[in-house]
């Protein structure tokens, strides 16, 4: 196996029963599309019922609160430590309830990456040191220096502790410069990363379309698009973004 997948980002209290039931149907996509990827899965809290779809897990039944809503750098660096202790040299991040439906989604990222260290999408900034924490594709080691959470707090977001340290690997000092020179770039969109939390109760009825990627326009579920922070057209163009967000960089700005 040289194939990778990490899944985390998801914690389940006793009363979100409902949680389970995403990530359960969301390894099953992931195994059934990646048949040759070790898969490795983070999470914290109630567990779902996944080791038959999965190759290692690690799920406390304890939450760790200090992860949430912070980028998970305790339960990513644990996932990205067994990786490394599996020798493997890339990994694809991505959350645990959500999926891409394209089948052997790491090969189709590193023919995205471009001889780059890591492979992003929005939430990255190319105006603003911002990274998404969420989905990277990319060097295994690059991100275990770039998920120490020893250099992550005090922080109110995962965005600016990933790209602080990111930024400290790179040769070049200003964002602008170290993006351009160590990030590819792609827009949700082309990942056709589609996300199950503001969407279960839809998309439960669905998972037949799901699992043959086939899902009538799966672009309204693609992450952050039920939030309104960034919303595409079918053809892939990025139509809406809420103004809070900001400016959203996309495929066309990464110059």
């Amino acid at each position: 196996m040289t194939q990778c997948i990490l899944l985390s980002h998801v914690f389940i209290r006793n009363n979100e029963e409902w949680k389970v039931e995403c990530v359960e149907f969301a390894l099953h996509h992931w195994r059934a599309n990646n048949p040759e990827a070790y898969i490795i899965v983070t999470g914290h809290g109630l567990k779902p019922d996944i080791e038959g779809y999965c190759n290692h897990i690690h799920w406390p039944d304890s939450i760790v609160e200090d992860d949430i809503n912070v980028g998970h750098p305790h339960l990513v660096s644990v996932g990205l430590d067994h990786a490394v202790q599996k020798g493997f040299k890339t990994v694809l991040k991505s959350r645990a309830d959500t999926i891409h439906a394209i089948p052997n989604i790491v090969v189709h990222c590193q023919d995205l990456i471009d001889n780059k260290k890591l492979l992003v999408t929005q939430q990255t900034s190319i105006d603003k040191q911002e990274m998404g924490d969420l989905f990277l594709y990319g060097d295994v080691e690059v991100m275990v220096k770039s998920f120490n959470k020893d250099k992550w707090y005090p922080t109110k977001t995962g965005l600016t502790s990933l790209a602080n340290n990111f930024l400290d690997l790179c040769e070049q000092e200003d964002w602008h410069s170290a993006c351009i020179g160590n990030l590819a770039f792609v827009d949700i969109f082309a990942l056709r990363w589609i996300d199950f939390r503001s969407n279960w109760n839809l998309l439960k009825h669905k998972k037949n379309d799901m699992l043959d990627n086939n899902l009538s326009n799966e672009h309204d579920y693609y992450w952050g698009a039920t939030e309104k922070w960034h919303v595409w057209d079918k053809m892939g163009n990025l139509i809406y973004s809420k103004p809070k967000m900001g400016k959203i960089t996309t495929q066309k700005d990464w110059k």
